[in-house]
């Protein structure tokens, strides 16, 4: 099955017509054409490249618990300064959203911390300027300082982590501090949207369920409540395990001649407090909020403790059809089939233009495996790509 799109959010979207036009297109294509170009078989993508993912630089200040890049495990951990500052330049990315621009594919931008890319307002007023959606994650420390440009630019959605209160949220995101200037930023960016009469940017608090937050996810709500947040999307958090990766990494070596070595990253502790998480939830959903939420991926209670303990179980979520919609374009410009995983390289944007790698034979190749292999790889079990929407 693939995730569903709650009534919920869809309904909030009236209040931003483009947004909901273009929603409802991405939607017709997920649900309807894209299931039948994977059903082809041939891995070739009739669909213009429906959302553009960005890592637009691997540079970060913080250090989060949970994340695959820079965490206890994260895969940049072992690569060198020259490979992790190494970065497409802004003219380049201008050139490939005028490429596109006819497609108005939607933007999601993300880092390590997009606001650590020089270029970034010259890229995002361009794609403001083009029609397209744009939504940009970040950890919200630069936000005071940013926030008159990001309300003057109208991006359609601010996605920011908040792992807690501020004693929870600092502990997790590695540095004392990093709460306030996040409470700080969001207040900015509502009163400058309050100013300016605006409704944009939607801010939307993303969730990651960790061993340092589980039973304290009512609080959180509470605490999002208290920032003024659009809504809040919970992640149950994205894991491996080592006989998962070392599965994976013989089946791509077999089929796909790579050796990835990304899924590392995702080695963290996932022994999750599973009563205390439960607990928690029952509270949220006995409580009627102001916002929207969503938790990802939908389970019932029971199914919790399988989530954490046996993570080979895909709960019936599949096949991956990002393929034919979504493509990664990763710091140094590499194209990747796969955002949290990049280890397969398609074709580079310094090289080629995105339109070539989109159908080109390496592309082709991937979808072609991933359909042979059922739809799922192994490391797919837990992730956002194939469990979110």
């Amino acid at each position: 099955m693939n995730s569903k799109e709650p009534t919920r959010f869809l309904l909030e979207l009236l209040k931003t017509p483009h947004i909901l036009t273009r929603a409802a297109g991405s939607l017709f294509n997920k649900h309807i054409k894209a299931k039948q170009e994977y059903n082809r078989g041939d891995g070739y993508s009739n669909i213009p490249i429906q959302q553009i993912s960005l890592r637009i630089t691997n540079i970060c200040n913080l250090r989060c618990k949970t994340c695959g890049q820079w965490g206890e495990t994260g895969y940049n951990l072992t690569k060198d300064a020259k490979e992790l500052n190494d970065i497409v330049p802004v003219e380049r990315y201008l050139e490939i959203a005028d490429e596109v621009k006819k497609n108005k594919p939607i933007y999601y931008i993300w880092g390590g911390e997009p606001f650590l890319y020089p270029g970034l307002f010259d890229l995002t007023a361009k794609i403001k300027d083009n029609g397209s959606i744009l939504a940009v994650v970040t950890n919200a420390t630069f936000l005071t300082q940013k926030a008159e440009d990001i309300v003057k630019q109208k991006w359609d959605a601010l996605m920011f982590s908040l792992d807690g209160p501020e004693k929870i949220h600092d502990k997790i995101r590695g540095k004392k501090g990093t709460f306030n200037k996040v409470k700080e930023g969001i207040q900015a960016v509502k009163e400058l949207k309050t100013k300016n009469k605006t409704k944009l940017p939607w801010i939307m608090a993303l969730v990651t369920v960790s061993v340092d937050n589980a039973g304290s996810l009512d609080t959180i709500f509470e605490t999002g409540k208290e920032l003024g947040v659009d809504c809040i999307i919970v992640y149950y958090s994205w894991f491996t395990e080592e006989k998962i990766g070392q599965r994976h990494t013989k089946l791509w070596e077999k089929k796909l001649g790579v050796t990835p070595v990304s899924w590392k990253g995702y080695l963290f502790d996932h022994n999750i407090d599973t009563n205390a998480l439960t607990a928690s939830i029952q509270k949220i959903k006995a409580k009627k909020w102001d916002f929207p939420y969503l938790f990802i991926p939908e389970l019932k209670e029971e199914e919790l403790e399988t989530y954490y303990k046996d993570p080979t179980n895909f709960f019936g979520y599949g096949p991956c059809i990002s393929p034919w919609m979504v493509t990664e374009i990763t710091a140094n410009g590499d194209v990747a089939p796969c955002r949290d995983y990049p280890d397969y390289i398609v074709g580079n944007i310094r090289e080629t233009s995105l339109k070539e790698i989109w159908n080109g034979d390496k592309y082709m190749k991937f979808r072609k495996v991933l359909k042979e292999c059922g739809g799922t790889f192994p490391i797919c079990s837990r992730c956002c790509g194939l469990m979110g929407w």
